[in-house]
């Protein structure tokens, strides 16, 4: 049985549970720096937890507002806002319910851990602060 915390009862999601390691080990150095100003900026947030499943590395507080895909030589990073947002960044939006958006960036080097993504990494944690709350 899965002891994760979700939004919604029924919401799909992996269990199998495994290492944040086994995630890192294929990055190049490079995508592991951009994984460490990730952290650095995330500690800016608040207080989250790292879940390492399967598919991905989610991020939550309490409830999932990010996730990441660790390729070789890049990040893909998903995360939640309640707003629409068009910027060239955006790889992909989806309108996931009425008033939740999910977007999809690359990460290619530590400076795009910038300014901009640090405030929209902000925002997807008050949507997780908030789902956990409802």
């Amino acid at each position: 049985m899965c002891a994760r915390e979700f939004a919604r009862k029924s919401q799909a999601h992996s269990c199998k549970v495994v290492t944040l390691e086994s995630h890192l080990k294929k990055a190049t150095q490079e995508t592991l720096q951009i994984y460490s100003a990730l952290e650095g900026a995330l500690r800016h947030c608040g207080k989250y937890t790292t879940v390492a499943t399967k598919s991905q590395i989610t991020l939550m507080a309490p409830t999932s507002f990010a996730g990441l895909h660790i390729r070789r030589d890049s990040i893909s990073l998903e995360f939640l806002m309640t707003r629409r947002i068009e910027h060239p960044r955006i790889l992909s939006m989806l309108q996931v319910s009425q008033r939740t958006f999910a977007y999809k960036v690359q990460l290619r080097s530590p400076v795009d851990v910038d300014r901009e993504l640090c405030e929209w990494l902000s925002e997807a944690y008050q949507v997780g602060l908030a789902a956990g709350r409802r």
